[in-house]
């Protein structure tokens, strides 16, 4: 079983930079920033919950986290609670972080070339970062794969469904393979993921700076990934409230809440942190009447499963000849309308409506009834509403 840090460890005290110590070591990371983009060379991230509301493992009891102490800290002091003015959302609510956005700007600005990520919580993709620049080593809980033929799904929900930890079965089932799809969390004692661990590590051979966010490095084999930068020359920065056990390898220390660093970065460099926006990529066949509608990753065509539910109608003019609605479940929503003497001059309407968790509207999609296919790309603001 996991525990957090043991109260007599030293490295457990939480460290604050003062404001003009802080602003000299971001100072020295932007610069750091700068060459890289001069000599186009790589760069490996790896960090825990950057500030989403999402609470950590090893925070201690009195850490200045508004999220509060970390869940095995929790554990390991027995009757401890966290404050009730703490708030906290759970992963499919939680909305992406300045650090989160500022790493999508970083790689549009082709100063971040991959992000090695020890979170479960899937927000990495919500953010806008593209997917094959994320490596998972500890999964993702809104991802399945199958087994036989390693096919992945993302889900719009959490993918874990059994009641033991270790049994990763999940109650869906691969149709081409018809074999039961499981849930990609990684538990202590499991092995990673080779194909993430391998770029990983292919990334950090070549990389010449990796900066590490709110991770105590205690974890193998993801702390080998910034020890391997450092060991071979590469400047290793670590931002962290806590010492780690890597901080004797590091170039610099920040110690500051990772948002806190983020900004700061971002203020020197002068570039603007983009606001979040949700981003689905629909893609939407018709062909000889049958209609097929597919939720994508934004990056690749991997299945989303985005809907609670579908509805098509099929008008003409005002008139509505035929309508049908379909739960979902699957991947994707395939539909057959009856064909008729006007079918080519009708219009489908295909109402959209989500599993809601950032209380995102249906949306409607008009399309002509004829042979067609097309992607949609659809951004909501959940903080404006639209």
């Amino acid at each position: 079983m996991a525990h957090g840090i043991a109260d007599e460890d030293p490295t457990k005290k939480e460290i604050i930079d003062p404001p003009e110590i802080l602003g000299q070591k971001l100072e020295q990371l932007a610069v750091g920033f700068v060459m890289l983009n001069i000599l186009s060379s790589s760069l490996v991230r790896v960090y825990r919950h950057p500030q989403s509301d999402i609470p950590d493992f090893r925070s201690s009891m009195n850490t200045i986290l508004p999220t509060g102490p970390g869940v095995w800290e929790l554990r390991d002091h027995s009757g401890a609670k966290r404050s009730p003015t703490t708030f906290t959302v759970t992963l499919t609510k939680a909305i992406p972080s300045v650090t989160h956005m500022a790493f999508v700007e970083l790689t549009r600005q082709n100063l971040l070339h991959f992000i090695v990520s020890q979170n479960i919580d899937g927000l990495h993709l919500r953010s806008g970062l593209p997917s094959p620049l994320i490596a998972e080593l500890h999964g993702n809980s809104n991802l399945e794969i199958c087994k036989k033929c390693q096919t992945k799904y993302l889900r719009d929900f959490r993918t874990r469904t059994a009641a033991k930890a270790h049994d990763h079965q999940t109650t869906r089932k691969y149709a081409k393979c018809r074999s039961t799809l499981y849930d990609s969390i990684i538990n202590f004692g499991e092995n990673l993921p080779r194909q993430e661990l391998e770029a990983s590590f292919e990334h950090a051979r070549k990389a010449d700076m990796c900066l590490v966010l709110c991770s105590s490095l205690r974890v193998t084999l993801a702390a080998d990934i910034p020890q391997l930068v450092g060991k071979r020359g590469g400047k290793l920065i670590i931002g962290n409230l806590q010492l780690t056990l890597l901080a004797q390898l590091a170039k610099l220390n920040i110690h500051a809440l990772c948002d806190d660093i983020m900004q700061g970065l971002m203020a020197k460099l002068n570039i603007p942190i983009p606001t979040w926006k949700l981003h689905r990529r629909i893609r939407i066949t018709i062909k000889k009447q049958i209609i097929k509608i597919m939720g994508l990753d934004p990056a690749q065509d991997i299945p989303y499963t985005l809907f609670s539910r579908v509805r098509i109608l099929v008008r003409q003019g005002t008139v509505s000849k035929y309508e049908s609605q379909r739960l979902t479940g699957q991947e994707f929503i395939e539909h057959r309308i009856p064909m008729n003497d006007n079918t080519g001059k009708m219009d489908v309407y295909i109402e959209l409506h989500w599993q809601g968790h950032y209380n995102e509207s249906m949306y409607t999609i008009r399309m002509r009834l004829t042979d067609s296919a097309k992607d949609v790309h659809l951004f909501y603001n959940p903080k404006r509403g639209v």
